[in-house]
């Protein structure tokens, strides 16, 4: 695969093995006997591989010989902030690494065993390991790796949605990686993550995060009218109006304004308009492949194709073309984006993990 985000290709340190008693995959999960009226099993192709899609009423599961996926939607009144759980069992012998583009969401991932190693993908001296994290929006992209063995969940959050469960400490995350401490803080944090870890199943787990965010969600904690009203201008156009504009709306000054922001997404205007932006432009190019780059610049707001790329390498890495094809060479059982809708992640599996 060609270089990409900087460190993105390169090779890591030697594999350990994991533990022994976690050295395959777990049963799968099931919460109810095999029912004509309820579950239905599909196998199907996936990713060069063999997948089985189980539901017994509840997530999506799907698993392979190496991988085991969920996917569960929060009750309907967190569904507004709440966009989606996914939990996860990998258990290879190959590492993987993911390269996470900028999008729009703050992500919680509570890890039950292994550890991730994220690194800033464009200023690579920037890296850290962690078992649990929180992720606000981030201005450029990030390296994720693993040994391949690796057991947890992830949350997918909108900025109000995190802000309600975080407070002001969302702006002070300034879009950088920090232990989920700040999430689940204390004895009755750690409480909390070991019954998420017990439950029976990932039904079980979905439904204790349903109720802690709907207990987060009680305290009231809302943005502020006039800056959900400017982020929403910014969504609603794809990151294309004008701090100007966002100015005239809300009758605060420049000044007040990217203060606002950074108290209520950890961004200025202008850094939240360049995500959204880059995300348009992402999915411009996965769904109209056709139009080439000249085209999906003007489409989105660039002055030109060259102007596209310079923007993409300065937050990704590398050129829009060396990611899509980072994509296409993905040769792994679990799907590469996080969020449907949204294009987020290329994956690589290398033979060797990463070292500590």
């Amino acid at each position: 695969m060609g270089r990409c985000g900087g460190s993105w290709g390169r090779r890591a340190g030697p594999c350990r093995p994991p533990p022994a008693t976690h050295s395959r995959l777990l049963p799968l999960d099931r919460t109810a006997p095999p029912s004509r009226t309820h579950d239905i099993v599909d196998t199907s192709k996936h990713r060069g591989g063999e997948v089985t899609v189980e539901r017994s009423g509840g997530p999506r599961v799907l698993v392979d010989d190496e991988c085991e996926m969920a996917y569960g939607a929060p009750r309907s009144r967190l569904r507004e902030h709440v966009l989606g759980y996914r939990g996860y069992r990998l258990a290879s012998d190959r590492a993987r690494r993911r390269l996470e583009v900028p999008t729009d969401v703050v992500t919680l991932t509570i890890g039950f065993e292994g550890s991730l190693r994220l690194t800033d993908a464009v200023a690579t001296a920037d890296t850290a390991s962690f078992g649990s994290v929180v992720a606000g929006m981030r201005r450029t992209a990030t390296i994720a790796e693993h040994s391949g063995r690796l057991h947890g969940l992830t949350v997918s959050l909108t900025p109000q949605g995190a802000y309600r469960i975080l407070g002001p400490a969302l702006g002070d995350l300034d879009g950088r990686w920090t232990e989920a401490t700040a999430v689940f803080p204390g004895r009755s944090g750690r409480e909390f993550t070991e019954r998420l870890h017990d439950a029976p199943s990932w039904r079980a787990r979905f439904a204790l995060l349903d109720a802690h965010f709907d207990a987060r969600f009680a305290a009231d904690r809302a943005w502020d009218p006039s800056a959900a009203w400017a982020w929403e201008q910014l969504r609603a156009s794809h990151g294309r109006t004008s701090v100007r504009a966002l100015v005239d709306g809300t009758g605060w000054s420049r000044r007040r304004l990217e203060q606002r922001f950074r108290e209520h997404l950890g961004l200025a205007p202008k850094q939240a308009a360049d995500i959204l932006r880059l995300q348009h432009a992402l999915l411009s190019f996965e769904r109209r492949p056709g139009w080439g780059g000249a085209r999906i610049a003007t489409h989105c707001g660039f002055y030109d194709q060259a102007h596209l790329t310079r923007s993409f390498r300065a937050v990704v890495g590398c050129s829009p073309s060396r990611f899509f094809a980072s994509r296409r060479a993905a040769q792994v059982p679990e799907p590469t984006d996080r969020l449907a809708g949204r294009v987020t992640t290329a994956i690589e599996a290398v033979e060797r993990a990463p070292s500590d």
